[in-house]
C-alpha cells in the first residue's frame, strides 16, 4: 500500500479531476435544459400560430420527455458531484491530520468534557487539541458518542478485548476505500443530535393499530369507485363525485390527525433512514477476518431479520411520506386512495415487527464508525507499534512521544519494574514534566482501545488510570484550587483502597500551600497510594521529596533539565535518571522584564 501522504494527496488530485469534468458535464446540462426550454416554447408557439393542435401537443410531450430525462441525468451528475465532495472533505481531512493541521477541524467533542472524569480533561481527550478532534470521522450522534464512550474508557477493557480492537483496527487501516465508503454514505448538513433518540424511542413503542385505520378506509375506497363508476355511466353528476372527494381528504386527515407526532419523527429521520439503509448495504457485502468486526457483522444477519430487507421496506415507506407532502401528484391518490392511511399503517406495522431491531442495526453502524475513526491512527501512522499487555503491575516504554506534537515530541525510554512504583519527576520550569506526564497517559489510553502507540515499545499492566494536573477554582461552588486538588486526589486514594488497579499522574500536587505541608503532604499521598497497591509517576519542583528514594525501594527519580546557549535558556527535553540539581524561575523573569533586585 502506498505511504499515508501519498495515498491522501493522489486521492485529491484524481478527485479534484473528476470534479473539473463533472462541473463542465453539469454546467452543460443546465445549458440544455434551458435550450429545450426556449425551442420547445419557440416551436409550440409557431405551431400554434400555424393552428396544428396535433403538432403542437405531440411537440409538447417530446419536449417534456426530453426536459424530464435530461433533468435526471443533470440531477444525477449533482449527486455525483456531491459524492466527490465528501471524498475530497475524506481525504483532505486524512491529509491536515498527516500534516498537523487537524486543529481546525470543528468538531472538537467538547460536550463530552467531564472535569470529574478521571483521567479525560487532564489528558486531552476531548476540547480543542484534543484526541476526539484528532481522529473523529464519525458521522452519525450515535457515532460521535460511541467514540466517545471508547475514548473515556467508561469500562476499562481486558486482555481479549483489547487484542480483538487491536486485530479489528489493524484490519479496517487496510480497508480504507471500505472506510470512505461509510464517511461517503452520510451527506453533509446539520444533524440533529438528539432527533435519532426520539427516533429509536418512537420505534421502541409497543402501540396497537386501531380499528378504524386499519378497515374503515376500504369502505371509503369502495364508495369512491362506485360514485366514480355512476359518474362516468352518467346517472349522478360529477359534483357527487368532487364531494366524496372532499370527504376523502377529511377522512384522511382525520384518521392520520393523532399520528401527526409519528409522521414529523419520521420526516426529520428521512436522510437518516436512507444513509443507514445505504451503510448496511455496504456491510453486507463487505468480508472481514478479525473476531470483533466479524462479531459485529453477525449481530446484523443474527438479528431474527434480514435487515438488509426490512430497512429496504421502511425507506420506501419514508420515502412515500416525504413526496405525499409535497406533491400534488400524491395529494390524487390521497384523495381517490387514502393512500396516507395505508402508509401509515404500513409504517406501523413495520414498527410492530421491527422497532425493537433497528436499535441493534444503528448502534451497530456506530460501533463501526468508532472504529473506524480510530483506525485513522494505524492508517496515518504505520510505523508505531501496537503495545503489549501484562498481568503485572508495571509499565516499560521505549522511545515514547507524545502523538499529538508531531515533529517536535521528543521521544525518551521510562520504565516502573522491578519493585520500583512510583517515579518522581523533577525539573525546572518549562522542561517537559507535565507533558511526559501526559506523554505516558496518553499512550495508555490508546493502547486500551486498540490503537497502536507512538513508541517503539510499550508493555503495561491494565490499570484504571488516575489523574491530577488541571483542578481550577470553582466558583459557584466556593471551590478553591487547592481544594479541588484535594478531593481529586481523595477519589485517587479511594479508587486505590477500594482495590482498582491505580496507575497515577500527579502534576505539582499541593502546589497552592506552603512549602513545608506540601512536602507533608505529597509524601504522605505517594506512600498511601503505593501502599494500597497504586503505581504511578508524579512531578514536583519539591526537590526534598527526592530524598525518599534513599527510604522506599520503590521510588525512582527522574529529571529533566535545561541548557543555555548564548545566555539564552534551552530545552532538549530528555528524561534523565536522579533528581533535578538546576532551577530557572529568576532566569525566566529576567526573560519577561521583570527586574530582579539582589539582596
Amino acid at each position: 500500500m502506498e505511504e499515508p501522504k501519498e495515498y491522501y494527496e493522489s486521492n485529491i488530485n484524481k478527485i479534484n479531476k473528476n470534479l473539473k469534468e463533472l462541473e463542465r458535464i453539469i454546467s452543460a446540462f443546465a445549458v440544455g435544459r434551458l435550450l429545450i426550454v426556449v425551442v420547445a416554447m419557440a416551436t409550440m408557439y409557431y405551431l400554434y400560430k400555424a393552428d396544428k393542435f396535433i403538432y403542437l401537443c405531440a411537440s409538447f410531450m417530446v419536449a417534456l420527455i426530453i426536459f424530464i430525462v435530461t433533468a435526471i441525468f443533470h440531477n444525477n451528475k449533482i449527486n455525483e458531484k456531491e459524492q466527490y465532495l465528501l471524498k475530497l472533505e475524506y481525504n483532505e481531512k486524512g491529509l491536515k491530520r498527516i500534516n498537523g493541521e487537524w486543529k481546525e477541524f470543528e468538531d472538537k467533542g467538547e460536550e463530552f468534557l467531564n472535569s470529574s472524569h478521571n483521567f479525560s480533561s487532564d489528558l486531552d481527550i476531548f476540547g480543542k487539541n484534543s484526541l476526539f478532534q484528532w481522529i473523529n470521522t464519525t458521522k452519525s450522534p450515535l457515532g460521535r458518542k460511541k467514540l466517545a464512550k471508547v475514548l473515556a474508557l467508561k469500562s476499562l477493557p481486558d486482555k481479549q478485548i483489547i487484542k480483538d480492537r487491536q486485530e479489528a483496527i489493524k484490519e479496517l487501516s487496510q480497508k480504507r476505500d471500505f472506510c470512505e465508503k461509510i464517511y461517503i454514505s452520510f451527506n453533509k448538513g446539520k444533524k440533529d443530535k438528539h432527533s435519532v433518540d426520539k427516533f429509536l424511542d418512537w420505534m421502541e413503542k409497543d402501540e396497537k393499530i386501531s380499528f378504524t385505520v386499519r378497515y374503515v378506509p376500504y369502505l371509503f375506497i369502495t364508495i369512491t369507485l362506485l360514485f366514480l363508476y355512476l359518474t362516468a355511466a352518467g346517472r349522478i353528476p360529477v359534483n357527487y363525485l368532487i364531494l366524496d372527494l372532499f370527504v376523502n381528504y377529511l377522512v384522511v386527515k382525520l384518521l392520520t390527525k393523532n399520528l401527526s407526532d409519528s409522521i414529523n419523527i419520521i420526516l426529520e429521520n428521512k436522510n437518516a433512514i436512507i444513509q443507514y439503509e445505504k451503510i448496511l448495504r455496504i456491510l453486507s457485502t463487505e468480508e472481514f477476518t478479525s473476531r470483533k468486526l466479524v462479531k459485529l457483522k453477525e449481530k446484523l444477519i443474527n438479528s431474527g431479520e434480514n435487515c438488509m430487507v426490512e430497512i429496504n421496506k421502511l425507506k420506501n415507506i419514508v420515502n412515500w411520506i416525504g413526496d405525499s407532502n409535497a406533491n400534488a401528484y400524491y395529494l390524487l391518490l390521497n384523495v381517490f386512495m387514502l393512500s396516507d392511511i395505508f402508509v401509515l399503517y404500513n409504517l406501523e406495522k413495520w414498527r410492530r415487527k421491527n422497532g425493537f431491531k433497528i436499535r441493534l442495526w444503528i448502534e451497530t453502524i456506530a460501533e463501526f464508525e468508532a472504529l473506524i475513526s480510530i483506525s485513522n491512527i494505524a492508517f496515518d501512522n504505520p510505523k508505531w507499534s501496537y503495545p503489549k499487555f501484562t498481568e503485572e503491575r508495571k509499565i516499560e516504554c521505549k522511545g515514547i512521544a507524545h502523538p499529538l506534537l508531531g515533529e517536535k515530541a521528543e521521544s525518551n525510554d521510562f520504565a516502573l519494574h522491578d519493585g520500583k512504583k512510583a517515579a518522581l519527576i523533577t525539573g525546572s520550569n518549562m522542561s517537559g514534566k507535565s507533558t511526559f506526564l501526559r506523554t505516558i497517559g496518553f499512550n495508555m489510553v490508546l493502547g486500551y482501545i486498540g490503537s497502536p502507540v507512538r513508541a517503539e515499545s510499550l508493555n503495561y499492566g491494565i490499570f484504571s488510570i488516575y489523574t491530577c494536573m488541571r483542578t481550577q477554582d470553582n466558583l459557584e461552588e466556593s471551590i478553591s484550587s487547592f481544594y479541588a486538588e484535594i478531593l481529586r486526589i481523595k477519589l485517587v486514594i479511594e479508587a486505590a483502597r477500594s482495590g482498582e488497579k491505580v496507575f497515577f499522574l500527579l502534576d505539582e500536587i499541593f502546589k497552592g500551600t506552603n512549602s513545608k505541608d506540601r512536602h507533608e503532604g505529597a509524601k504522605i499521598l505517594i506512600e498511601q497510594l503505593v501502599k494500597s497497591g497504586g503505581i504511578g509517576l508524579v512531578s514536583t519542583h519539591d526537590f526534598e521529596l527526592c530524598d525518599l528514594e534513599s527510604i522506599h525501594n520503590w521510588l525512582i527519580n527522574f529529571n529533566f533539565q535545561e541548557y543555555y546557549v548564548d545566555d539564552k535558556i534551552k530545552f532538549d527535553y530528555k528524561l534523565r535518571n536522579g533528581r533535578s540539581k538546576t532551577q530557572n524561575a529568576k532566569y525566566l523573569m529576567k526573560l519577561a522584564g521583570i527586574e530582579i533586585v539582589e539582596n
